[in-house]
């Protein structure tokens, strides 16, 4: 007897984290599952940017910890922090042209 008589003729397709809608979907490049391929810190990496892919990963598995990401990971500020910091000083300063009437300051 050899392992040829042990053979079937059944394939057996990969498992997929990409196992719902795969249109236009940015979890998907082709053929490829982007989930297949990427470790859980740069799932959340993105998750943080993107609001698309936040969506799109809803749509695309039914993964229940991926979808547990899309809901818990907050997403970033897309504000700069000193930006925050500079709206915060102007909130109680008198505009420049206010104090000085559209005139260029003098030295005195």
């Amino acid at each position: 007897m050899s392992c040829d008589d042990y053979t079937t003729e059944e394939t057996v397709t990969p498992a997929t984290l990409c196992d719902l809608d795969r249109t236009d979907n940015v979890w998907v490049e082709g053929d490829v599952c982007m989930l297949d391929t990427l470790r859980e810190d740069q799932v959340i990496y993105i998750l943080q940017r993107d609001e698309k892919a936040r969506a799109d990963l809803c749509r695309v598995t039914s993964n229940e910890h991926l979808r547990e990401l899309a809901a818990t990971v907050p997403r970033l500020s897309t504000e700069r922090p000193g930006d925050k910091l500079q709206k915060q000083g102007n909130q109680n300063t008198i505009p420049f042209y206010a104090t000085f009437k559209g005139r260029p300051p003098t030295a005195r």
